[in-house]
């Protein structure tokens, strides 16, 4: 049995300066790596991965993410070994460990990733070189990643928070500062400068530390606050951006040969390119000079789910450059009866990102050394994600994008992608929506493979039999005699009322009235109103539900007794 007292007071002792040795023997191992494969179906990790295990910690505990999606249809492994606030979590030569500045801690779970990286520090277990190992035991990529962007937090709240370096602290030349322009309305004036060539060069030892040092197949370079300067110097700091794109591949193809093994550069950017235009993207360039092996394109708000991404632009900018084109999809719905995504939207997503061109897709959520919760059978969800053929006949749920309960600061000022939800319904004004999906429904449906269509509408506020609606699909009215309607005026579920005021009008579309692979376009007219209220009416959802049988004339249920 482990003294638990020993433990602390070895851990008190330990000394915050790196210990680690650099890794030996880095080309002797490279015949582990993955030869000729390219990240295809991504998932996230970070450096609250353990902070769900009270210590110390067993080493198979370090990695123990990786075990996780050992298996499953992830081929790739993205982790950020680098915090917000400028922090390395792992034992680094050229930047700063987390928590080794903090005197008093102020968060109980940011207090046990100390202990977790004492711990590591003592033992001279290297986190990310582990991580390395085991990735590539199991087939699994390993990218590194870290913000280009740090410092956005400087309170003394945070100084208790362990992620936040000296270099942040004692710099406050090098921040951003208050920004005149009213898009910087909401961003952080602490944030440190790219403008600034001490921030660029501490960035970039950092990269090279994770492609030089350790056994990565790549590296990933984001970023969670735009700018990264103020917005009168984004047209300046474009070339500085690019350069340094240039002075990392160079270091990526000198590792590549140092230790025999691919050295990946993916970018995760905004998918719409006015933002490029905006932040100083010259994404172009990157594609043009191959400074980039891949982009990694996300909504406005990473975390929020958007399955409806115009990846024409992008794809065709791509097209016949060898830059691979991977989609992130956020989880978050925030304003429904769940927070988190089903495995059925997260399918619709995937199926929209591949038959665009996307040669990629990943889930922007941490794994966090346990199964994703919210997905149930965490294997059977993910196993479609990886292969278009696979999603060709899995049950989707087409989400038209909208509006989340508690609308993040990410990204504020920027072109972003405006939430198509909710609308309002006023009297004879028709109210157009697009809906996107992927389904190659006249295919499946002469195969006797497609189990049933819905296009489902929740509608706030409106008493159906009061008022008169008018439904088209294209252009096509679809008749009522399709209709089922769901009160859900006053409706109580475990978590409290759900959608109250809402009522869901579910048409079961035929074939003559199917969606078309690709845009579609529902249109919703109120004909006549109910003359004793004065309330909004509002279209809060559109969806379009797709479900198939597991193979002809199949049913799931065909036995009641």
């Amino acid at each position: 049995m482990i003294h638990r007292r020993k433990f602390l007071q070895a851990l008190g002792a330990a000394a915050p300066a790196p210990l680690f040795a650099p890794t030996a023997g880095l080309a002797a191992k490279a015949s582990r790596t993955i030869a000729d494969v390219e990240p295809r179906l991504f998932l996230r990790d970070d450096f609250h991965s353990l902070a769900g295990i009270s210590p110390p910690l067993e080493k198979s505990d370090v990695t123990k993410t990786v075990d996780v999606l050992a298996g499953s249809s992830v081929n790739t492994l993205i982790f950020s070994l680098g915090s917000r606030g400028g922090m390395c979590l792992y034992d680094t030569k050229v930047g700063q460990m987390h928590s080794t500045n903090v005197t008093k801690w102020t968060h109980p779970v940011n207090y046990r990733d100390a202990l977790h990286m004492r711990q590591l520090a003592t033992e001279g277990w290297d986190r990310p070189q582990l991580f390395c190992d085991r990735c590539h035991e199991e087939g699994i990529l390993f990218f590194a990643s870290a913000p280009l962007n740090i410092g956005a937090d400087t309170t003394d709240r945070s100084r208790g928070l362990g992620r936040t370096s000296d270099f942040v602290f004692n710099n406050p030349q090098l921040r951003v500062g208050v920004d005149s322009d009213p898009r910087a309305q909401h961003v952080s004036p602490t944030r440190l400068n790219f403008m600034r060539p001490e921030v660029r060069e501490e960035r970039l030892r950092i990269y090279e530390e994770f492609l030089t040092r350790y056994e990565t197949d790549g590296v990933e370079v984001q970023s969670e606050v735009l700018p990264l300067c103020q917005y009168r110097e984004t047209t300046r700091c474009a070339p500085l951006l690019t350069e340094w794109f240039r002075r990392l591949k160079a270091i990526a193809i000198k590792a590549e040969k140092a230790q025999r093994m691919r050295k990946r550069v993916y970018a995760r950017v905004p998918t719409n390119p006015k933002v490029w235009e905006v932040v100083g993207f010259e994404v172009k360039t990157w594609i043009a000079e191959n400074l980039v092996d891949g982009l990694i394109c996300s909504p406005s708000d990473p975390e929020l789910f958007d399955q409806d991404l115009d990846l024409a632009p992008v794809v065709g900018l791509a097209r016949d450059s060898g830059c691979r084109i991977l989609v992130e999809c956020g989880t978050s719905i925030q304003r429904r009866r769940e927070s988190r995504v089903t495995p059925s939207m997260l399918w619709g997503a995937a199926a929209n990102a591949y038959h665009q061109g996307a040669n990629g897709f990943g889930i922007n959520d941490m794994v966090r050394s346990q199964e994703i919760s919210y997905l149930d059978d965490m294997y059977a969800s993910l196993r479609p994600l990886a292969s278009p053929e696979r999603l060709a006949t899995a049950d989707k749920t087409y989400h038209v994008r909208d509006l989340p309960k508690n609308p993040s600061s990410f990204g504020t000022g920027l072109p972003g992608t405006d939430p198509v939800l909710p609308r309002i319904l006023e009297l004879g004004k028709p109210q157009s929506i697009p809906l996107r999906i992927a389904d190659d429904l006249p295919r499946w449906t002469a195969l006797d493979r497609v189990s049933s269509v819905r296009l489902r509408i929740r509608l706030n506020a409106l008493e159906p039999s009061l008022n008169e609606l008018k439904f088209e699909l294209n252009g096509q009215p679809i008749p009522e005699t399709h209709l089922e309607i769901t009160d859900l005026n006053y409706r109580f579920v475990n978590e409290g009322v759900a959608y109250q005021g809402s009522h869901i009008f579910d048409f079961e579309l035929g074939p003559d009235h199917y969606p078309k692979r690709g845009k579609n376009v529902v249109t919703i007219t109120l004909v006549r109103r109910d003359p004793d209220v004065e309330m909004e009416f509002q279209i809060q959802d559109v969806d379009c539900v797709v479900e198939y049988h597991h193979h002809r004339h199949f049913g799931r249920d065909p036995i009641d007794y």
